[in-house]
């Protein structure tokens, strides 16, 4: 039998704070770096970012010779191919990712749902109750703060319900783009609403780092953000991505 695949969303009802880069950026690391077995179900109609992120990789790798180069050995050494992106609809991206799980040879460790940013979405509530995890990037402005409350209290409203059949064990909170010239008040006020609504929040603590935008490109060999590639290895540092991989690998007991 194979084991149970976790079905895990970068999620929140705002644009903006990140969900889409964190998830491609996460998974690229856990595929290509940490050897295990992901897929996305990007169900972020109508942008579909990661989607065409991959499109976007293709076209641009198939343009550079060194990056061929670069993708063949990256392929031999962790012996892993490009994860599977599919475009899908809140409505059925279950279903793809059960279809995906059950037919393909490949044992996944993490199916990631890039969800849409409007949870008034059809069928967005039904999905985020068929996931096992919900991780919410939240970033230091007021309205999208307020937003971000709003959604994770309505989800943990409903993860409470006992007449509610759902596979939802968990929603955890991250910080995002984080300035650190910024005051610290904001941040402090609000960990504050956090704690005292007994929210979980991770330690990690995401810089506002312009490495998360560098894609890839013909002119230069070196990505962080791609679905082909590993970020790079030198862009790691001050990222805290290794970091916030492995405090999520801890809370979802990988």
């Amino acid at each position: 039998m194979k084991k149970e695949t976790l079905f895990i969303a970068i999620g929140n009802q705002k644009g903006g704070v990140g969900k889409s880069t964190i998830t491609a950026t996460i998974a690229s690391y856990l595929q290509y770096q940490m050897n295990m077995s992901v897929a996305i179900i990007d169900c972020d109609f109508p942008q579909y970012s990661i989607y065409k992120m991959r499109e976007t990789d293709i076209e641009t790798i198939n343009k550079n010779k060194d990056l061929q180069v670069l993708l063949q050995k990256q392929f031999h050494n962790s012996n892993k191919k490009a994860y599977p992106i599919i475009a899908g609809t809140p409505e059925n991206a279950i279903d793809l990712a059960v279809e995906l799980t059950e037919n393909s040879a490949t044992t996944f460790d993490i199916v990631f749902f890039d969800l849409p940013g409007n949870v008034t979405s059809e069928g967005i509530l039904k999905l985020m109750f068929n996931l096992n995890y919900i991780f919410v990037p939240i970033i230091a402005d007021k309205r999208v703060l307020q937003s971000s409350l709003s959604f994770i209290l309505a989800v943990k409203e409903f993860l409470g319900r006992k007449d509610i059949n759902k596979r939802l064990n968990d929603v955890f909170i991250f910080w995002n783009k984080v300035d650190r010239r910024e005051s610290t008040e904001l941040y402090s006020m609000f960990n504050k609403v956090l704690k005292s609504e007994n929210l979980s929040v991770l330690k990690t603590i995401i810089p506002d780092a312009k490495k998360y935008n560098k894609e890839l490109s013909i002119l230069k060999p070196t990505a962080f953000r791609s679905t082909l590639f590993a970020p790079d290895k030198k862009m790691l540092k001050g990222s805290n991505l290794e970091e916030l991989v492995l405090e999520i690998i801890e809370k979802i007991g990988l």
